[in-house]
């Protein structure tokens, strides 16, 4: 088998709130017997978590990614309760059953305490945090610098960037100079008012403050990736998104005001980059693309009471990054399953030098149209294929990711695969 590392990208938690989120029932009787209508539908978040749990026993799973909004509207209580419930029912960080599990954080703007925000210090808002953290034996959040986390299959490597894009959040330094003060002190009296929490909450969904990534978040990601090994893939994770939301989204300040600078700077990295976030709780996945470099792929959780996401990245016998499919858990009609696996190709410009099993293969599938895997060996066997299995796998790894085929009963052994040209 080629070399492949599965990731795990779990978005936006809020668990105060989503642990009250309705059950995937029509539930018209309040007085039916709770005991049944627990049998028939459960908490959405805990079958999420619950399936979380079971993959990561049973699967090898290279990372664990969360991509912040633990909490809602700045309460640190729910932010300490939201990391400790992960870290119990997953069992992860330190002196736990999973401990060596590799799992990465980063903060959300709803983990952002707005009274602490306007306390002296950049650091002072993320500082409960990092101590709730490591509190519980789990790992750090980024704050000033990325947090670089690693992960090899045989020749083949992911580094994972950990970035804090929530320096903007509730600072009053981002809001503009001519009326900070007044805007400021506006905001300090409703909320203090505590109208229903309706100010509140308008606060944390219009809030005047811009996320932002910092200059050195930036400059330390750029300085970083060239010192890593040419092939290694790089994930970029953050809890903002780099391009704006497919609905228009009437809360301009709630948006990374240097996403571009961002964009600009991973696609000078010109090698492929995955850049996951959350955020939107929403999902789609989209792939800049420039003529020289590798292909930028931004790919969004929903929100965790929807599902998350499993990354299976798939290498070269080499180690160079081939493909990336998206296997999506989400809900249908109250079932949580394995949706459809989607084929994000990673490969951009880079090519290892010609094989020509690549071509012989390629040729009898578009002659044949239906394939099987014995007969596509045998083809790489006829050319002198050194290893024959695993030049044809990899043949056809590349070619699903040119979308020049594709392979049906992909989540059987390679003896039940059926290989069909698109052309």
């Amino acid at each position: 088998m080629l070399p492949r590392l599965r990731v795990i990208q779990v978005g936006d938690i809020h668990l105060v709130r989503t642990a009250k989120t309705e059950r995937h029932l029509d539930d018209k009787d309040p007085r039916f017997p709770s005991g049944v209508r627990n049998l028939m539908a459960g908490s959405p978040i805990k079958t999420v978590f619950r399936t979380l749990h079971r993959l990561i026993e049973q699967e090898p799973i290279a990372s664990l990614l969360f991509m912040g909004d633990f909490a809602e509207k700045g309460d640190l209580p729910g932010f300490e309760a939201c990391v400790r419930y992960l870290a119990e029912a997953l069992q992860i960080g330190s002196g736990r059953r999973l401990s060596a599990l590799q799992v990465g954080f980063i903060s959300g703007n709803h983990d952002i305490s707005r009274d602490l925000a306007a306390k002296p210090g950049l650091r002072t808002k993320f500082l409960p945090l990092q101590k709730a953290m490591a509190e519980l034996g789990l790992p750090s959040l980024p704050i000033e610098q990325p947090i670089w986390l690693n992960t090899t299959e045989g020749n083949s490597r992911i580094d994972i960037a950990l970035l804090n894009s929530c320096w903007g959040c509730g600072a009053k330094e981002f809001i503009p100079e001519e009326f900070r003060t007044e805007i400021s002190n506006a905001i300090n009296t409703a909320i203090s008012q505590g109208l229903d929490e309706r100010a509140t909450t308008a606060y944390y969904d219009r809030q005047l403050d811009t996320p932002a990534f910092s200059n050195n978040t930036v400059q330390y990601l750029i300085d970083a990736v060239p010192k890593l090994p040419g092939s290694s893939l790089i994930l970029a994770c953050a809890h903002h998104n780099l391009l704006p939301q497919h609905m228009p989204r009437l809360a301009p300040y709630t948006e990374l005001v240097n996403s571009g600078v961002v964009r600009r700077a991973l696609l000078a990295l010109e090698r492929p980059v995955l850049y996951l976030h959350g955020h939107i709780h929403d999902d789609p996945v989209e792939i800049i693309q420039t003529p020289t470099g590798g292909p930028l792929v931004c790919i969004s959780a929903p929100e965790a009471s929807e599902g998350f996401n499993v990354l299976e990245l798939v290498f070269t016998q080499s180690g160079l990054p081939l493909t990336c499919y998206l296997r999506p858990w989400r809900f249908d009609g109250g079932v949580f399953h394995e949706r459809t696996r989607r084929v994000i190709p990673i490969s951009g410009s880079r090519r290892k030098p010609s094989d020509p099993s690549l071509s012989a293969i390629y040729q009898k599938i578009v002659a044949e149209r239906d394939c099987y895997w014995h007969a596509l060996v045998g083809c790489a066997k006829t050319v002198g294929a050194p290893e024959p299995d695993g030049a044809t796998e990899e043949a056809l790894e590349t070619l699903v990711s040119d979308q020049l085929i594709t392979i049906e009963n992909y989540d059987l052994d390679r003896e039940h695969w059926i290989i069909r040209s698109r052309l």
